[in-house]
């Protein structure tokens, strides 16, 4: 099965079940998670569409169809692409692959930024290595910054797991 509409549609009564709220500072609308595969497959939806195809001749600036953004999903959905989504490699029906999608409502998780040690970039100059640079040959630059982020409530988190056209059974 690939992501559709109807899962999404699925993953929001789960999540209005559960009292979820979406998230204010997305435009109030529950944000989605996936992999660019996923998005491809979002984008032949005929629901989606068709959707947008029948909502009136709102012209080429305000419809979805001719942004390339493609951000904004039907019935309150907001979507961001990643390819850093997880990929369970051939463990679907006939070796597909399966994709995880996320769907959050309002906290959901929290993010931390630690003020204490900031993002800062380093530089070392060629020569300043040493003993394990003796021709004064090496130099480096590097960045560090910390950061991190914590689930606060399951019950606001939807996991949706799904093939994807782009890499279907072998």
């Amino acid at each position: 099965m690939y992501l559709t509409l109807a899962e999404l549609r699925e993953s929001k009564r789960t999540l209005l079940r559960n009292n979820a709220k979406p998230v204010r500072s997305e435009g109030g609308k529950f944000v989605v998670m996936t992999h660019v595969d996923a998005q491809f497959d979002l984008e032949a939806d005929s629901n989606i569409v068709n959707i947008w195809q029948n909502a009136g001749p709102r012209g080429m600036d305000a419809n979805q169809l001719f942004d390339v953004q493609y951000k904004d999903l039907p019935m309150g959905f907001r979507i961001y692409q990643t390819t850093n989504a997880r990929i369970f490699a051939s463990l679907g029906l006939s070796g597909a692959d399966v994709y995880q999608t996320h769907v959050l409502g309002e906290e959901a998780y929290g993010v931390i930024k630690f003020d204490a040690l900031p993002a800062r970039v380093i530089t070392k100059d060629r020569g300043t290595s040493g003993v394990v640079d003796p021709l004064d040959q090496t130099g480096s630059i590097g960045w560090k910054a910390s950061h991190t982020a914590v689930i606060l409530n399951q019950a606001l988190h939807v996991v949706i797991e799904h093939a994807s056209r782009s890499k279907d059974a072998a």
